[in-house]
Formats: structure tokens, C-alpha cells, sequence
């Protein structure tokens, strides 16, 4: 069974370096049973450097008009390797517009399981970390402008985060972005896991890769034929304008890594401007 790349990122790009200065840019890691917050400073050398802070540090610096773009990374990816990567986002993307970056991080650290176990460990715990991501969303002013960028089981964090927002409400400004979402394909149907989800956003972006040589084996997630992803095969079981689907497969090829998937989203201007940055309202 070629679980064995299930959710995982090429190594090699942990090598790139980052170069940003004087970037709004917060990290949140809630491996710790709670969300523990940092900023991206400066230090005297004029390198990069993690400053602890506070949710009411967040709150207080705040601007409901700046979008607030919230990237969420996939499985076997440690605290500190998360910031790398939504450095690189930031980096990808520093031209594009405004924007507040939060870099969410939840525990998806390699466990000693076996890689099948492991997966359907982290599709478990993705859903009961939404609640901290919720709780958060809920703190925020309302009409903020948000987008939730999410990669992989990081999508499905997403997606259960925006079915408790779309059950119970909310007033936020609420984009999504999925990106080869390891999702059930008919979660987002009525009835279904996440059947409120599209009622918590203006929109949803979808990129499709019916390439995606790892999440070609999500049926095998539990069970030897379960639902396909929907990063491979879409969104199914609705029909909404409130999805927007991009078929990125020419674009990423057979990769399954979160910096494919963000070059596959900068590639998509439209998308991009749209369910990022806010420029179409």
C-alpha cells in the first residue's frame, strides 16, 4: 500500500532561506493543549526572529479591513517547520496585496504507528483541533476580512472549523481555500461531515490534481474502497456558485507538498485575488 508519502513534504525546501522585513506576520501552534502565540520580529543582526506574544496582543493590533490570512499546513510537519513554510507563502505572495499572515500550527509531528495509522490519527485530530481555530475566528471583531488557506488534512482542519461557524453562526468575512484537500469528497454535501460549511463563507476555492500520486490512496484512509479526496476528484454531492474549482494538475504534476500547492495558488491570479486578498467583494 503506498501510504508511505501519505501528506508529505519534499524535504529539500526546508533548505530555502527567507528574507522578509518588517512583515505583519504571527504563528500559532496549539500542540501544548492551547494556542500559544508569536511574532515574527527583527533582531539586531537584522535577522528573523520568534517573539512569544499573546492572543490579546493579536486582538489589540486587529484591523477588520486588512485581510487576515490563516495558512494551515498538512501531516509530519514539526512547530518550526510550519513557520518555514508560511514564510515561503508570505514570500510567494509579498507583491499581491495587504495582508495580516497567521501561520496556524497544529500536532502533526510523525508518530512511531505505521503511516497508515498515523494518517487516520491526524484525520481525527485535524478535526478536534478546529476548535481552537474556531474559538479564535470567534474572538475576532466582526466583518474581519479572513481567508483560511488549507493544505491537505490542513484543509479538513478547515472545513470542520467552518461546519461549527456555519451551525451556530457568526459575522465574520469568511473565505476558504482548499488546497489538495484530504477531504472526503461528499463532506461538504448537505447532511454530510461538513454540511455547513458553505454556509460560514462567501466562498470556497478548490484546486483539483487528478495527478496527485498520494492522494490517489485516500479510498485505502479506512477501508480498502472509501470516498475518494476531494483535491483529487472535487467537491461532490453539490452544486453551489459559492465553489470555485481550478484544476491544477498541469501545474503541480504527481507532487503532494504544500509548496507545489502554494505555487499552484499564486499561479491562479484570479483565485488568488479573490479568495486571498480580498480584492473582489
Amino acid at each position: 500500500m503506498r501510504l508511505a508519502s501519505f501528506l508529505v513534504f519534499p524535504v529539500c525546501f526546508l533548505l530555502l532561506t527567507v528574507e522578509l522585513c518588517a512583515a505583519d506576520v504571527w504563528h500559532v501552534d496549539t500542540r501544548g493543549g492551547a494556542a500559544a502565540f508569536s511574532q515574527l520580529g527583527t533582531a539586531a543582526d537584522g535577522s528573523n526572529v520568534w517573539v512569544p506574544s499573546n492572543h490579546s496582543a493579536f486582538l489589540e493590533t486587529h484591523d477588520p479591513n486588512t485581510p487576515l490570512v490563516i495558512v494551515i499546513h498538512g501531516n509530519w510537519m514539526s512547530a518550526s517547520e510550519s513557520r518555514v513554510y508560511g514564510l515561503k507563502f508570505q514570500q510567494l505572495t509579498q507583491n499581491d496585496g495587504n495582508r495580516r499572515l497567521l501561520i496556524w500550527s497544529w500536532p502533526s509531528d510523525r508518530l512511531d504507528t505505521g503511516v497508515r495509522r498515523d494518517a487516520q490519527i491526524k484525520s481525527q485530530r485535524a478535526v478536534l483541533h478546529s476548535a481552537y481555530l474556531t474559538s479564535f475566528l470567534r474572538s475576532l471583531v466582526p466583518e474581519s476580512k479572513v481567508s483560511l488557506v488549507g493544505f491537505s488534512f490542513g484543509a479538513k482542519l478547515v472545513c470542520s472549523s467552518l461546519q461549527m461557524l456555519g451551525t451556530s453562526g457568526h459575522s465574520l468575512r469568511l473565505r476558504a481555500v482548499l488546497l489538495a484537500a484530504a477531504v472526503d469528497e461528499n463532506a461538504l454535501a448537505p447532511g454530510r461531515q461538513f454540511g455547513r460549511a458553505l454556509a460560514a463563507t462567501e466562498g470556497i476555492l478548490v484546486h483539483v490534481n487528478s495527478r496527485d500520486k498520494t492522494l490517489k490512496y485516500y479510498p485505502l484512509l479506512n477501508g480498502l474502497c472509501g470516498p475518494e479526496a476531494i483535491g483529487y476528484a472535487g467537491v461532490g454531492g453539490v452544486s453551489s456558485r459559492k465553489i470555485r474549482k481550478v484544476d491544477v494538475g498541469r501545474i503541480i504534476g504527481k507532487e503532494h507538498g504544500i509548496m507545489e500547492s502554494f505555487v499552484g495558488l499564486v499561479s491562479d491570479r484570479r483565485g488568488l485575488s479573490t479568495y486571498v486578498f480580498f480584492f473582489v467583494q
